[in-house]
């Protein structure tokens, strides 16, 4: 659902009425960023971030334990969904909140910077589709899914081989590196085919009913 139909408080604490149908106003806020304020006042959106996020470190930490397959994540997920309800490219962060917390606890590994790297990436690229609707939306997501999990293998896996010292210092250590690290690609990618397209759908419930719940334009007198 458009937010252009959505009334926002204005500035000065009245509706935006004529924003409601689809003035100049409305699709202004459809193309640009939301401001901290009209965030605050949409205050559902950043709370439903929040849950998101916290769920993702909370996976993080308890999956192994639980006996999930390995790589089965949901920060990219997270993150999508941050940027489609922030709105904001600071919503980029939100991989970093991931594995800063559960890293806390669960300890940094030798290939620390990659796997960060890697996140700052599949971040950048996530936040190019914040201003995406209906089935562009879902390409996006689809190809955040897809491109973020290979992204995230050559890059990790590449890490893994220059500093781990598990390989050989050759192409055919190189090589070895990523066949063994396939069956994660296969886990993160199947996941996240699932999951980042389902992000996306969590955000257009998430506006459906910030649109149902907005009151209805007073209309203009004489």
């Amino acid at each position: 659902m458009d937010d252009r139909h959505v009334l926002t408080p204005s500035a000065d604490g009245r509706d935006q009425a004529a924003d409601s149908r689809g003035g100049p106003g409305a699709r202004d806020r459809a193309v640009r960023d939301l401001s901290v304020r009209e965030l605050a006042h949409r205050w559902w959106r950043p709370a439903t971030v929040v849950l998101v996020l916290a769920a993702a470190v909370v996976w993080r930490l308890v999956a192994p334990g639980l006996g999930a397959p390995p790589n089965l994540e949901i920060a990219t997920a997270a993150t999508f969904l941050a940027v489609l309800l922030l709105r904001n490219r600071w919503a980029a962060v939100v991989p970093f909140a991931v594995v800063a917390v559960s890293d806390a606890v669960l300890g940094n590994t030798q290939i620390m910077w990659f796997t960060w790297s890697a996140w700052a990436v599949i971040g950048v690229g996530a936040i190019l589709a914040r201003h995406l609707r209906g089935p562009r939306r879902y390409a996006a997501a689809l190809g955040v899914g897809v491109v973020g999990s290979l992204w995230f293998f050559a890059w990790t896996n590449f890490g893994v081989w220059l500093l781990d010292g598990m390989y050989p210092s050759t192409l055919d250590g190189l090589l070895a590196s990523y066949v063994a690290g396939l069956p994660f690609l296969r886990t993160m990618l199947l996941g996240n085919l699932v999951l980042v397209p389902l992000a996306a759908v969590l955000a257009g419930l998430v506006e459906r009913a910030e649109t149902s719940a907005a009151p209805a334009p007073v209309p203009a007198k004489g």
